[in-house]
């Protein structure tokens, strides 16, 4: 199962990535917290503090 389908890309996003080193990702509707926290710092090499 692919966990992170796609990056969300949006003027609004963008500003939240720059300021407050918050991203936001498209993920499989069956996904956990859990998992979505591995992928992302498995696919990225970064410490994951939160999923909303």
């Amino acid at each position: 199962m692919e966990i992170l389908i796609k990056p969300i890309v949006t003027e609004k996003m963008t500003i939240q990535g720059e300021k407050l080193n918050r991203y936001g990702f498209i993920v499989d509707r069956f996904a956990n917290k859990l998992q979505i926290k591995d992928a992302v710092e498995q696919m990225y090499g970064v410490k994951v503090l939160d999923v909303n």
